[in-house]
Order: structure tokens, then C-alpha cells, then sequence
């Protein structure tokens, strides 16, 4: 462990290491993540501090508890779309409600 990643709060030190494998596929969807206890024995620290890393995980959409069972890997949330799609969507929305709006004009007059 180098100084920079021990002066680092421990918590962020387990959430990096299971974001981690998270990211590499060596944890996927569905999967089980280790128990508090194992964890914090692994790194060397308190269980209530495995605690806080794995609600930060969950605050990230990346773990889900199930109670009496343990914490699970969540699918990941659907990316935002950019700008461009966005901006293109109102684009069509746009267009359709004008032709509605034309319709509209027209079986009024």
C-alpha cells in the first residue's frame, strides 16, 4: 500500500477496491459480495467501515442489500443520453406538435 492510498479513508479504500471489481467484470449482476466480516478482516478494518463503503456503493446504483442474505451487485443504470439525442427528441416533439397544432387550425376554420 503506497502513503498516498493509506492516508486515504479507509472506507473509500474498500469501496475503490469493490468499485474496482465491479468494473472488471470479476464482479457481475447478481453477484454476492463478500460479508461485512470478511471484507473488513481483508482489509484490515472496522465492520462498520465495510458498512459505510457498501452504502456509498449502493448511493451509486452499483449494490443492493437483501436482508438476512447480504449485499448483491445491481445491473448498472441505463446511460443518460448526450445532448445530441436529447436535443433530437424535442426536435421530433416539436415537429409533431406543430402538424397536431395545423390539424388542429384546420378543423377549427
Amino acid at each position: 500500500m503506497t502513503n498516498r492510498q493509506a492516508a486515504r479513508q479507509p472506507y473509500l479504500r474498500v469501496l475503490d477496491d469493490l468499485q474496482g471489481k465491479i468494473s472488471s467484470g470479476e464482479l457481475s449482476p447478481g453477484d454476492l459480495l463478500p460479508s461485512t466480516r470478511a471484507l473488513s478482516e481483508r482489509h484490515g478494518v472496522a465492520v462498520m467501515t465495510v458498512r459505510r463503503a457498501y452504502t456509498e456503493l449502493q448511493k451509486l446504483g452499483k449494490a443492493e442489500p437483501t436482508h438476512g442474505v447480504g449485499w448483491f451487485v445491481t445491473e448498472p443504470p441505463a446511460p443518460k443520453p448526450g445532448l445530441e439525442e436529447r436535443v433530437r427528441t424535442l426536435e421530433v416533439e416539436v415537429r409533431e406538435l406543430r402538424e397536431r397544432l395545423v390539424e388542429h387550425d384546420s378543423s377549427v376554420s
